[in-house]
């Protein structure tokens, strides 16, 4: 039976859509009621993710459910249908992109003081990925680093990278490793950041590949200019699912995208679509999509 409106759980329609992904066959097509033509050509990842209502974005790769931006994670939630990973990433000191998203192993792993920056790659893996609050059953998983999640998803998903914990004068590197690792960048990736981050979606437009800047309603309360100031090169918008239906009201009335962040339960979920979310950013994937 029906729900309300706005409450239709995404599970069948992502799952399906995984499928047609993963298997590419003719028969899943034919068996999804989708034309078997278009099946063989998929779209781009970020077009697909574009087209879907609404689209959805593993956090972390589901960081309230698995080892977070683990390959264990990212490989999970890919199962159940979403149509984004996001990836906030660290530089070690020998250069390499890893899904680290406070710039230390302190919170992840339990150590004290280990900041990435400092340490080469091959010392940040000797660590393991505690698994999140309130899953002690899980194993800690290795960490992974950027170029891995793009070799393995950047045919299947688009990818949302943000430089969460690095210093903006290693933005241009990061920007030329993504723009180097795929022929069409601006199918593939999303540049990630808290919306005052401006000089990261100043450098994704460049190369013409989508930006999404998050706000919380607290931010907006603090400082009315806030929006004003940070909004303009951000091509997508995000906002806290529990920030004031006001808030919500004037992000939606703006006409981009509004994805709402971060989402651990289904009536979270069931908040941010009621208030006008195009997107949700979840954490808690096994809740909300299973």
């Amino acid at each position: 039976m029906p729900g309300p409106a706005g409450s239709e759980r995404p599970g069948r329609r992502l799952s399906r859509r995984a499928l047609l992904i993963g298997g590419g066959t003719a028969v899943a097509a034919a068996a999804a009621g989708v034309p078997i033509a278009a099946s063989l050509w998929p779209r781009p990842p970020v077009e697909s993710m574009r087209r879907a209502s609404p689209f959805t974005i593993a956090h972390r790769g589901g960081s309230a459910d698995w080892p977070e931006m683990s390959a264990f994670a990212y490989a999970r939630s890919a199962t159940f249908g979403v149509d984004a990973l996001e990836m906030s990433v660290s530089r070690t000191a020998d250069g390499v992109w890893c899904g680290v998203h406070d710039g230390t192993l302190d919170r992840t792993s339990g150590t004290t003081g280990f900041t990435v920056a400092e340490h080469t790659w091959d010392e940040v893996r000797r660590h393991l990925i505690d698994p999140p609050p309130g899953r002690p059953d899980q194993p800690r998983r290795p960490y992974w680093r950027l170029t891995d999640l793009i070799d393995r998803y950047r045919s299947s998903h688009a990818l949302w990278i943000d430089p969460k914990a690095v210093a903006q004068r290693f933005y241009t590197e990061l920007m030329s490793v993504l723009v180097g690792s795929v022929p069409k960048p601006a199918e593939v990736f999303v540049a990630k950041s808290g919306a005052e981050n401006v000089l990261w979606a100043e450098l994704a437009a460049a190369h013409g590949i989508e930006s999404w800047g998050f706000y919380y309603g607290r931010q907006l309360d603090a400082d009315p200019d806030f929006f004003a100031r940070t909004q303009r090169p951000w091509t997508m918008l995000g906002l806290d699912w529990n920030a004031s239906a006001a808030h919500w009201r004037s992000f939606t009335a703006d006409g981009r995208p509004v994805v709402a962040h971060v989402l651990t339960t289904d009536s979270a979920r069931r908040t941010a679509l009621r208030r006008g979310a195009a997107g949700l950013m979840i954490a808690g994937i096994e809740e909300i999509l299973g």
